[in-house]
């Protein structure tokens, strides 16, 4: 039988015996099932082997990759009386801040948050993720940049609760972290 020396609730030996007193009053031995390694702990009733922190760094590396992949799922931004989904890719995020920064230029030469943007005289019409175009007024430029903010924000904060749970679970390989994410689109 497999059995575990234990010194202040650690499995520091494990030995194959004939029974768990052939070592007498030298060493006190408790059976332990197969899977328990050198390490793991013991309560006095059950053990509990050590989580291998490369497990965890792996997992950690996983939550991070779909909060990034997430990030390019698009935004929802208010238009008019729907909501549009916009790109939430680099390239889309930069041109945002450039529509952000048209719409500050209007707001500081006299327009209003409802004024349409233009460029070369023509309204600027900004393709959503639906397909379809909307006219981008400075309120909409401002909101658009905004939404981005919000987005990453609940990115973090979803992929720091799913680390702070995946660090405490008993098993950190097995841990499901593909709900509690807010909604890309078509998601």
């Amino acid at each position: 039988m497999k059995a575990a020396v234990i010194e202040n609730g650690i499995v520091t030996h494990l030995w194959e015996v004939p029974t768990l007193d052939c070592y007498g009053d030298l060493y006190v031995l408790v059976e332990a099932p197969d899977w328990v390694k050198l390490g793991a702990g013991w309560d006095g009733q059950k053990f509990a082997n050590p989580i291998n922190p490369q497990i965890k760094a792996d997992v950690w590396e996983a939550i991070k990759a779909e909060r990034d992949r997430r990030k390019s799922g698009g935004f929802k931004v208010k238009v008019g009386s729907s909501n549009k989904w916009f790109h939430s890719d680099a390239d889309s995020r930069i041109q945002h801040l450039g529509l952000k920064d048209k719409a500050r230029d209007l707001i500081a030469g006299g327009g209003a948050m409802t004024d349409k943007l233009t460029i070369l005289g023509q309204t600027v019409k900004w393709k959503t993720m639906d397909g379809s175009f909307v006219d981008v007024s400075a309120q909409v430029a401002f909101d658009i940049v905004s939404a981005a903010g919000d987005l990453d924000a609940q990115l973090f904060a979803a992929a720091e609760t799913h680390k702070a749970v995946m660090e405490s679970s008993a098993d950190p390989a097995s841990y499901d972290f593909s709900a509690g994410w807010p909604t890309t689109f078509g998601g």
